[in-house]
């Protein structure tokens, strides 16, 4: 295993060297007494880049004064290299436009450089390279010599950020399956003002045959079950309430024995239990059709309701209102004079078993819902697949079987594929919270943070505020992920953000490989070799792939040669 310096004392020793230029001769000489240093000593990848601030500092009578110098920083790996953008500095004695070292004085420079990541450069090396020139007249025509010295700066690039899974929430858009649905039929009886009688025209209306064709054709039926026929007996509001209350009671009595009556002459297959309900004056009927009518002076009516909750002052003062009132008896009273009657049935749907058997059988037969919600009784992501397949078949038009189907082949790596699927349904519902979310997502997996930014930051779901949390990880944004995220991943924050002991309670529970991985390398960062000890060798036990993680974690690297780590990476 490679052999990392420590960094500590190597740094205290370094040292500038240029010996190429005339110049650069006596500088030579006193070379190791030029510092440089650079925080941090262990590189980190934070966002896309790993960023380094080093330090280099001239005594006096050190940097000549004709000199200048070319200082570059390389992050060097085995098998290439990521050059950084160079320093330039100059002697006080040329005229040019770098930053001066002062001969006499001596002086110093910090540079701040940041190099894109590159996943085999986790066991790199920051060094500078050299080059040097002297200036006796034109320096544009001088050229920089290259020097074959090199200096370590910094070893290694912890990459404790992308140790976050990336198990971005995709969401199902939900289906509206119910195991019991309710259909219902109505009908109505009408009466004359002032009388109860049930005529002969109400009794065989077109209301009251489609209610008893109703009845018949659910009447016996498996999976279906009829209700009580419901009647609310109703009079218009007007005239003593005593008197009207009366009418009420004997329009929804009569109705229920001429009802009765023609139910049997008819044969009905069933008879039904009649549930009446005698409510009087229907003031809240007179609202709804007053308000939706195009009546003068509606809003005055409207008003009066308002304003007056006795039933008697009510009808005084719209009354009072006589061309109003003409209006009111010929359009909307006459339809407050009534019995309506409700009947409803409630339809058993298929058992989860039988909704099995069919999408192994013919899941064509199944309707939209039940396609739907099927695909939640199959643990397999392939079979997922195959029924909402189907639906984007059947129901083409059906927002939720694509994005369904897209969130089952993400979930499988078909990330081209869920993609397409997932803009098909942006295109047919672009203000779905569910696709939005989606959307982001696989910008997420693509690597487009800006655009999964777009999607995710429109939505205020919680697993959208949780992959957005995913989004400022890879950003490097680690104190607004530990914010929004949970479990494994906010102890990923809290250790990129240098939180140890809160990541270390988040892990306290969780022995899966990941967590027992991250939690040897807080060990490691901490100086625990026995914790690390522990928890490296759990990791690798479950999962061998740690095992070559950690031969290039530069946070192990003071273990690389321990008999024990080698004992659990090696075996």
């Amino acid at each position: 295993m490679k052999k990392f310096v420590k960094l500590g004392l190597a740094l205290a020793s370094m040292a500038l060297v240029l010996t190429s230029c005339d110049c650069f001769k006596k500088y030579a000489k006193k070379a190791d007494t030029v510092a440089v240093s650079c925080s941090p000593t262990v590189l980190s990848l934070k966002g896309d880049v790993v960023t380094a601030t080093y330090t280099v500092e001239f005594p006096a009578k050190v940097f000549p004064k004709k000199g200048v110098a070319k200082i570059t920083p390389v992050l060097k790996y085995e098998g290439g290299e990521i050059v950084g953008t160079p320093k330039y500095i100059q002697g006080q004695s040329v005229k040019d436009n770098y930053q001066v070292i002062s001969y006499t004085d001596g002086g110093s420079f910090t540079h701040t450089v940041s190099f894109p990541y590159r996943p085999e450069a986790k066991l790199a090396t920051l060094e500078l390279r050299l080059e040097g020139k002297c200036c006796s007249k034109n320096c544009a025509d001088v050229e920089f010599t290259e020097r074959p010295e090199t200096y370590v700066l910094a070893e290694g690039v912890s990459t404790i950020q992308l140790l976050a899974d990336d198990f971005a929430r995709l969401v199902i858009a939900p289906d509206q399956f119910k195991r019991i649905t309710t259909e219902t039929e109505e009908a109505k009886v009408m009466f004359l003002v002032n009388q109860s009688n049930v005529r002969n025209n109400q009794i065989n209306s077109a209301d009251i045959k489609a209610l008893q064709q109703f009845i018949k054709d659910n009447a016996g039926k498996e999976r279906r079950t009829l209700s009580d026929l419901y009647t609310k007996a109703y009079a218009s509001p007007e005239g003593p309430v005593a008197l009207n209350n009366r009418l009420s009671k004997e329009r929804g009595k009569n109705t229920h024995n001429a009802l009765s009556k023609k139910f049997k002459k008819d044969k009905m297959p069933i008879a039904p239990t009649f549930d009446v309900d005698a409510l009087g004056e229907d003031w809240d009927g007179f609202q709804q059709l007053v308000a939706a009518s195009d009546i003068p002076e509606k809003d005055v009516i409207l008003q009066i309701l308002q304003m007056y909750s006795d039933p008697v002052k009510r009808d005084q003062e719209i009354k009072n209102m006589s061309q109003v009132f003409s209006i009111l008896k010929e359009k909307i009273l006459p339809e407050l004079r009534r019995s309506k009657l409700i009947m409803s049935v409630d339809i058993e749907g298929l058992s989860d078993d039988e909704l099995r058997a069919a999408v192994n059988s013919d899941i064509n037969s199944l309707k939209l819902e039940e396609m739907l919600y099927s695909a939640t009784l199959f643990g397999d992501n392939a079979t997922k697949e195959r029924i909402y397949s189907a639906v984007t078949k059947k129901y083409p038009k059906c927002y939720r079987g694509w994005n369904n189907l897209g969130v089952v082949l993400a979930r499988q790596g078909k990330i081209n594929d869920a993609k397409n699927a997932i803009a098909k349904a942006a295109d047919l519902n672009s203000s779905s919270s569910e696709v939005a979310n989606n959307l982001g997502v696989i910008a997420l997996y693509e690597g487009n943070k800006a655009e999964a930014k777009k999607y995710l930051g429109s939505i205020n779901s919680a697993d959208a505020k949780y992959n957005m949390g995913l989004v400022y990880l890879q950003e490097g944004n680690y104190e607004a992920a530990v914010k929004v995220l949970n479990g494994y991943n906010l102890a990923v924050a809290e250790t990129c953000n240098g939180n140890l002991a809160n990541a270390k309670n988040i892990l306290a529970k969780d022995n899966s490989a990941k967590a027992c991985y991250l939690k040897a390398l807080i060990a490691a960062k901490e100086g625990n070799k026995a914790t690390m000890l522990s928890n490296l060798n759990a990791a690798v036990q479950q999962d061998r792939q740690y095992a070559q993680e950690a031969l290039t974690e530069i946070d192990f690297a003071p273990y690389f040669e321990e008999t024990e780590f080698v004992a659990i990476v090696r075996k």
